[in-house]
């Protein structure tokens, strides 16, 4: 099966979308974007099973309950993805051929990497005492150094990431 090397989406439409999306969001409901809803989730949980927990963490009082907008925001990036990656002109695939080459066919393998990465990046944010998102798509759409530095951060270390994970590799692959 041979693969063309487009984009999933022409860069315009795209810039335009996100940008559109983000005035949105900054007119609709106020406070920049974030994709904390699961915190919001977690509290409403935790105000069932242990109210003076949820309580007493400083964490849980300054976040909004559940029915926020972060959670429909978080239900949005998960449905956007979903209608992109099935919108998009060639089969979506589980595991990227260069990883399969690189690692092999272990669908477990591939999830707990993705897992363990996921988490550091979670557990680094919230050390920072903030949301990986919300300082980069709000910080960058306000021209806020902090947000334009950590964008430059971010795409350093997923390039520098990819070299490490996937070597070398001259072949074209997903």
């Amino acid at each position: 099966m041979s693969h063309s090397n487009r984009p999933y989406w022409p860069i315009l439409p795209s810039a335009i979308a996100l940008a559109g999306i983000m005035v949105f969001i900054f007119a609709s409901f106020g406070p920049p974007a974030s994709s904390s809803g699961f915190v919001t989730t977690l509290k409403g949980f935790l105000l069932q099973v242990s109210p003076e927990y949820a309580q007493s963490k400083a964490h849980y009082q300054m976040m909004p309950g559940p029915g926020s907008w972060l959670m429909a925001f978080v239900l949005g990036m998960a449905t956007g993805g979903f209608v992109a990656g099935r919108s998009f002109g060639q089969p979506v695939r589980d595991m990227p051929q260069a990883w399969e080459a690189r690692y092999g066919p272990s669908q477990m393998k591939r999830y707990t990497t993705t897992f363990v990465g996921g988490f550091l990046i979670l557990f680094g944010a919230r050390l920072a005492g903030g949301c990986t998102l919300g300082l980069f798509l709000s910080g960058s759409t306000q021209l806020a150094v902090s947000g334009l530095y950590f964008g430059a951060v971010i795409f350093s270390v997923a390039m520098l990431t990819a070299r490490i994970v996937y070597k070398n590799r001259s072949q074209p692959h997903d």
